[in-house]
């Protein structure tokens, strides 16, 4: 299975978020840091705060920040929303898309049941293992500038 470019992207955004010691990033910020284009941030970090997953502060000093805790945020829960309406295939999609085998198909329950296993596998990891599980994460982010609130030997950790 493969994800989209949106859950990537979308995945992106909040790591960096969990990892901004202030608090709060801009979509600009972001975009640079990732070299992606800043349009379509814009657009996932609108989906992003309309899922209830970050909050946006408006102003001269606004900008995004995790509306839940890094634990709360369940990474199949996250692509299951991001991925609704990206069928692995044709006749996955709404009205059975143009595959003429659609009705009589026995491969349709099969990769229903397989995109629910890899979702499944993947609803019990939340954004909080993605942060600790790798230190190698925590110390890129750190290089790209930005230093983790999450992070146990980080100073605004130790300061809270």
């Amino acid at each position: 299975m493969q994800i989209s470019k949106f859950s990537d992207y979308a995945l992106r955004i909040l790591i960096h978020l969990a990892t901004s010691e202030g608090g709060l990033m801009s979509t600009r910020e972001i975009a640079d840091l990732q070299q992606l284009p800043f349009n379509h941030l814009a657009k996932i970090s609108q989906w992003l705060t309309h899922e209830g997953y970050v909050e946006s502060v408006r102003g001269r000093h606004g900008g995004m920040r995790l509306a839940l805790p890094p634990d709360a945020i369940s990474i199949g829960g996250l692509l299951r929303k991001s991925e609704r309406g990206t069928p692995l295939v044709e006749c996955m999609k709404e009205g059975g898309g143009c595959c003429v085998m659609t009705p009589a198909c026995g491969l349709l329950p099969i990769l229903i049941e397989a995109q629910e296993a890899f979702f499944h596998s993947l609803d019990g990891s939340t954004l909080q293992d993605v942060l600790s599980g790798n230190r190698g994460m925590q110390n890129l982010i750190r290089a790209l500038g930005v230093r983790s609130k999450y992070d146990p030997g980080s100073a605004a950790v130790q300061d809270a």
